[in-house]
């Protein structure tokens, strides 16, 4: 195994351009498609079958979600016990983000029906803007992740969305090919998020066929 298996690259390219030192302060500002994925009815699924069962139901989910990400060149920031974290940079990056989830909802959905694991429902928040990328801890422990409100109000989105269902800001749908977004973005509604000054209007992310 290599770092590559347990670090993104976004980190891995930090590490580079800062080796063989590190400051406590080490943060650089970017521009990134922020996602996050949760699982639904977590509590209820592990208070009604044993452990065992529930981790292979989320290892099987979160390996899927991991493959797509990589799929659309984006990256993994960190698994967040049912759900995870990532991040897509550089050009399309809300159009590979919005393609990666269509994705997940056929792939994850499908494997629903097989029957092979627990049921594992999964939401999906969506959101673009300007990020800070950096490291949190102490010299024990430490670790790179994104901070910021663009951040904060993806995983506010993810925490709202339904089983299978995926949530987007109208400012990232808005960096989206005007016939695509017509195509796979609806208005859901109007969200006030509490400790937010103002609403923002959300977008439901779901795949639709072409009729051309």
């Amino acid at each position: 195994m290599t770092l590559s298996t347990f670090l993104p690259p976004e980190t891995l390219e930090m590490l580079d351009s800062i080796a063989p030192g590190f400051p406590d302060d080490l943060a650089f500002d970017a521009e990134m498609t922020i996602l996050f994925s949760d699982m639904r009815g977590f509590t209820q699924l592990a208070e009604a079958h044993p452990a065992r069962q529930v981790y292979a139901a989320i290892n099987a989910s979160l390996a899927t979600q991991t493959r797509l990400v990589i799929r659309h060149q984006g990256s993994v920031n960190k698994f967040l016990g049912d759900g995870l974290l990532a991040c897509f940079s550089g050009e399309q990056r809300v159009f590979r983000a919005v393609n990666c989830v269509l994705d997940m909802l056929d792939v994850l959905r499908e494997q629903e029906t097989t029957g092979l694991t627990l049921p594992s429902p999964v939401g999906f928040g969506i959101n673009d803007g300007k990020v800070l990328l950096g490291l949190l801890g102490i010299e024990e422990r430490r670790e790179f992740t994104v901070i910021g409100d663009v951040v904060n109000t993806a995983a506010r989105l993810c925490g709202i969305a339904g089983p299978f269902q995926a949530l987007i800001t109208d400012e990232a749908r808005s960096a989206l090919p005007s016939d695509f977004a017509e195509m796979h973005c609806h208005f859901f509604r109007r969200q006030q998020f509490k400790g937010k000054a103002l609403p923002i209007d959300v977008y439901r992310i779901e795949k639709q066929e072409s009729l051309a």
